[in-house]
Protein backbone atom coordinates (compact mmCIF):
# COMPACT_ATOMS: atom_id res chain seq x y z
CA UNK A 1 0.00 0.00 0.00
CA UNK A 2 1.44 3.17 -1.25
CA UNK A 3 0.89 6.62 0.95
CA UNK A 4 -1.69 9.25 1.40
CA UNK A 5 -2.91 10.78 -2.19
CA UNK A 6 -5.07 13.33 -2.79
CA UNK A 7 -3.86 15.96 -1.35
CA UNK A 8 -2.80 19.08 -2.84
CA UNK A 9 -2.02 22.42 -1.93
CA UNK A 10 -1.56 25.63 -3.26
CA UNK A 11 0.29 29.18 -2.10
CA UNK A 12 -0.79 32.71 -2.05
CA UNK A 13 1.03 35.79 -2.09
CA UNK A 14 0.66 37.12 1.23
CA UNK A 15 2.56 34.06 2.52
CA UNK A 16 -0.20 31.55 3.06
CA UNK A 17 -0.11 27.79 2.13
CA UNK A 18 -3.77 26.15 1.51
CA UNK A 19 -4.46 22.83 1.83
CA UNK A 20 -6.67 20.85 -0.10
CA UNK A 21 -8.37 17.15 0.31
CA UNK A 22 -10.35 15.57 -2.39
CA UNK A 23 -11.28 19.36 -3.58
CA UNK A 24 -12.01 20.33 -0.29
CA UNK A 25 -9.79 22.89 1.79
CA UNK A 26 -8.49 21.10 4.99
CA UNK A 27 -6.23 23.56 6.55
CA UNK A 28 -4.71 26.91 6.06
CA UNK A 29 -0.82 27.66 7.40
CA UNK A 30 0.24 30.99 8.23
CA UNK A 31 3.67 32.70 8.74
CA UNK A 32 6.44 30.83 10.39
CA UNK A 33 4.09 27.17 9.73
CA UNK A 34 3.65 27.59 6.17
CA UNK A 35 7.10 29.25 5.83
CA UNK A 36 8.52 25.48 7.20
CA UNK A 37 5.66 23.64 5.20
CA UNK A 38 6.78 24.80 1.76
CA UNK A 39 10.81 23.63 3.15
CA UNK A 40 9.85 20.58 3.91
CA UNK A 41 7.71 19.84 0.95
CA UNK A 42 10.71 20.69 -1.50
CA UNK A 43 12.69 18.37 0.37
CA UNK A 44 10.55 15.51 1.20
CA UNK A 45 7.18 13.57 0.43
CA UNK A 46 4.76 16.54 -0.09
CA UNK A 47 1.67 13.85 0.20
CA UNK A 48 3.01 12.86 3.37
CA UNK A 49 3.43 15.98 4.75
CA UNK A 50 0.28 17.05 4.35
CA UNK A 51 -1.39 14.79 5.91
CA UNK A 52 0.22 14.98 8.69
CA UNK A 53 -0.51 18.75 8.81
CA UNK A 54 -4.41 18.38 8.58
CA UNK A 55 -4.20 15.43 11.34
CA UNK A 56 -2.38 12.39 10.45
CA UNK A 57 -5.54 11.66 7.94
CA UNK A 58 -4.14 8.01 5.89
CA UNK A 59 -6.03 7.37 2.88
CA UNK A 60 -9.28 6.35 3.12
CA UNK A 61 -9.87 8.27 6.18
CA UNK A 62 -12.19 11.63 6.17
CA UNK A 63 -11.71 15.63 6.49
CA UNK A 64 -12.97 17.95 8.17
CA UNK A 65 -14.03 20.98 6.10
CA UNK A 66 -12.27 23.26 8.73
CA UNK A 67 -10.11 23.65 11.96
CA UNK A 68 -10.24 20.66 14.18
CA UNK A 69 -9.22 20.92 18.24
CA UNK A 70 -10.83 21.61 21.37
CA UNK A 71 -12.22 25.31 21.11
CA UNK A 72 -12.29 25.07 17.27
CA UNK A 73 -15.93 23.99 16.87
CA UNK A 74 -18.25 26.06 14.61
CA UNK A 75 -20.17 28.05 17.82
CA UNK A 76 -17.06 28.20 20.17
CA UNK A 77 -17.00 25.78 23.18
CA UNK A 78 -19.73 27.50 25.30
CA UNK A 79 -17.71 29.04 27.85
CA UNK A 80 -18.53 32.60 27.52
CA UNK A 81 -22.33 32.25 27.16
CA UNK A 82 -24.79 30.81 29.40
CA UNK A 83 -26.93 28.35 27.92
CA UNK A 84 -30.43 29.93 26.35
CA UNK A 85 -33.72 28.52 27.76
CA UNK A 86 -36.43 29.17 25.25
CA UNK A 87 -40.23 29.75 26.77
CA UNK A 88 -43.50 29.71 24.83
CA UNK A 89 -44.99 33.19 24.57
CA UNK A 90 -48.68 32.72 25.77
CA UNK A 91 -51.26 35.35 24.80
Amino acid sequence: MSGPKGFDFRTRTNGEVHIFSQGKLAKMLKGEDAAAFLAAAEKGDAQELMAEAIGGAGAGSRVAGGPTGPGSNLHGNGASHAPTVFRRKTG
